[in-house]
């Protein structure tokens, strides 16, 4: 039996080998780059968005329900003018985003303590989803506030988002007062109806 270096035909193979492995590795690496990034920017020193103590924008978006996909025109919609004189909550979400799906039970137990406020409302807009895909969620997890599609992106653009989950916070005269980008929970969601209502 001999021993020694290895022979010259083994040492091609063993460096593509490793060239494979490292290069596999980078492709995941840039690939989980993109994800994190298009999922959510969390850095609290965002500045985009409409200001707070600004105008929200317009928007005047079709209901998401069975009736609805592929209906043209939409047979309900929502606007700023439909829910003029009440404090809104505004949720960017979409089904495959990670951080939304973890934030629904805290939207969910959110709105059923408000659900029968007179002066609040809720909308979920769907951000870089099909209303096919948003509307199997909606429907598998019961969501019993507005859930609208966003026709070319529109308000997803004129509020600047980022990503999702974002959560904007509208008082009674259609003055943004409040924003958080990424996930939220109750007190989160809680403070920010406070603001949209003018307590403390």
């Amino acid at each position: 039996m001999t021993t020694g270096a290895p022979s010259p035909e083994g040492r091609p193979r063993r460096s593509r080998v490793v060239l494979w492995t490292a290069s596999a590795a980078g492709v995941v690496v840039v690939v989980l780059a993109v994800v994190l990034a298009t999922q959510v920017n969390t850095d609290p020193t965002f500045e985009g968005g409409p200001d707070l103590g600004g105008p929200a924008p317009e928007f005047d978006l079709p209901v998401l329900s069975p009736a609805v996909v592929d209906a043209e025109p939409p047979a309900e919609t929502v606007s700023n003018e439909s829910l003029a004189g009440k404090a809104v909550i505004v949720n960017f979400w979409n089904s495959w985003c990670l951080p939304c799906r973890t934030e629904h039970d805290a939207l969910a137990e959110f709105y059923d303590r408000h659900a029968e406020d007179a002066d609040f409302a809720m909308v979920g807009i769907v951000r870089d989803d099909t209303d096919e895909a948003a509307l199997a969620w909606v429907e598998e997890k019961g969501v019993d506030w507005t859930i609208t599609s966003d026709p070319g992106a529109r308000a997803a653009l004129d509020f600047a988002t980022t990503g999702q989950p974002e959560t904007y916070a509208i008082d009674p005269a259609g003055v943004v007062v409040a924003k958080q980008l990424g996930e939220v929970d109750v007190d989160d969601l809680e403070a920010m109806l406070d603001r949209a209502r003018g307590i403390g």
